[in-house]
């Protein structure tokens, strides 16, 4: 089910310091179809290596049970998502110098919202685990690989081929083998090509304090010197990196071969590095900090809910979610507190979140037990839920967003 590192997953080092435990928790991002379905269940601790930085789980899940049937996240449903996507694609599209013919790669393609916003005649080609349940939102002309990215994986597709444009979206932290992914990129870039990924931005998870983004998927937690230290190490260059709100807060790293002719942003890169700097991130102090904050957090938000539900009043959550899952199990809020949760993904009615059981149904349905509250999961989309929920609001109905501050609207 699951095994526990005693060595860093990039520089070895077995001077781990053990700095959040959230307990053991149901995988957080499988929905259960049937309450009596076996789920497994595992500690989410967090360590953080005092040699190299890097911020990590200390357990390592079993990768086929948490990417099979039940896996529940799907890019093209979220319009800001998409927007998101289609946006970072035209800016590679331009930046990368495209001709026609070339393969552009997607790594975790998911429903392929990525691929399909490519303008040009290109090959385009997505490689991920989860692929075939997404199969129908593919076009005919994007080639799936439904597997685990590696360089045997491409080769074996594509033996005598390199990827102009790579990108791997969000899952750039669910790596066992951080290093030996990054010279498998390597390998498989063209000389000119360029790397583009994106993940949560670990000193906004510090900063935010959402713990919710640890869960069972996500081994590694990264700063900015750690991934470019890691990009060095296997013969990459970084030339920009950017910040944005996605999921509560993130870092979009482009990144070449050291020889490429792209030109490094170089005011930024030290920028960044020095913003890092002045946070202590190379002590265990604002690790710690965060820690206290966290269950401070957790403390503040049960007695909420609990003052809430003991005036009468109807709390209903709002979006089935990894990070909702999370924030659950870990604040032990269960339908005792929460009867339902409304959903906009038709997949996910009827079944139920793990660990904590709570069954997930349409929106329309759970506006039709005119609930008081909405609890938001996907707390980091406020301003987009707070516009398409104006009738609920004018109505009389409440937000709650748990983070990164407990807030009601």
């Amino acid at each position: 089910m699951f095994s526990e590192i005693d060595k860093c997953r990039i520089c070895r080092n077995s001077n781990l310091i053990t700095v959040l435990s959230l307990g053991d928790q149901a995988l957080t991002g499988v929905f259960q179809k049937r309450v009596s379905d076996k789920i497994s269940i595992g500690p989410l601790d967090l360590v953080w290596c005092a040699k190299c930085g890097l911020l990590q789980l200390k357990q390592s899940y079993d990768s086929t049970e948490m990417y099979g049937d039940n896996y529940g996240y799907r890019s093209g449903l979220n319009a800001y998502m998409v927007r998101h996507l289609t946006n970072k694609i035209k800016t590679l599209e331009n930046l990368a110098r495209l001709s026609q013919g070339d393969l552009v790669l997607d790594i975790g393609s998911n429903d392929a919202t990525s691929l399909k916003a490519y303008t040009g005649k290109y090959r385009r080609v997505g490689i991920d685990p989860t692929g075939v349940k997404f199969k129908a939102f593919y076009t005919r002309d994007i080639d799936l690989i439904p597997d685990f990215f590696s360089h045997e994986a491409f080769v074996k597709k594509y033996p005598r081929e390199k990827a102009k444009i790579i990108t791997s979206i969000a899952m750039f932290y669910d790596l066992k083998e951080p290093a030996a992914f990054v010279k498998d990129i390597e390998a498989v870039l063209s000389d000119n090509g360029i790397w583009h990924f994106e993940q949560s931005y670990m000193p906004s998870m510090l900063r935010s304090n959402s713990y919710d983004t640890v869960c069972h998927e996500h081994l590694e937690f990264y700063s900015f010197k750690v991934i470019k230290s890691l990009l060095e190490d296997q013969g990459l260059r970084i030339t920009d990196v950017q910040m944005n709100a996605v999921n509560g807060g993130s870092f979009a790293v482009t990144a070449c071969k050291k020889n490429a002719d792209y030109r490094s942003n170089h005011p930024v890169i030290e920028w960044m590095l020095r913003q890092e700097d002045d946070m202590g991130l190379d002590t265990p102090k604002p690790y710690r900090n965060f820690e206290e904050r966290v269950f401070l957090h957790r403390k503040n938000l049960r007695e909420l809910i609990e003052a809430l539900i003991g005036d009468g009043k109807k709390i209903i959550g709002y979006g089935a979610s990894t990070k909702g899952n999370v924030l659950l199990q870990f604040c032990d809020l269960t339908g005792k507190h929460i009867p339902c949760i409304a959903d906009v993904n038709e997949q996910k009615y009827g079944c139920f979140t793990p660990g904590t059981h709570i069954p997930i149904i349409s929106e329309a349905e759970a506006h039709a037990m005119k609930p008081d509250y909405f609890l938001v999961f996907p707390w980091h989309f406020k301003h987009s839920i707070l516009e398409r929920e104006r009738e609920f609001i004018e109505k009389g109905g409440k937000f709650i967003f748990p983070l990164p501050e407990i807030e009601i609207v």
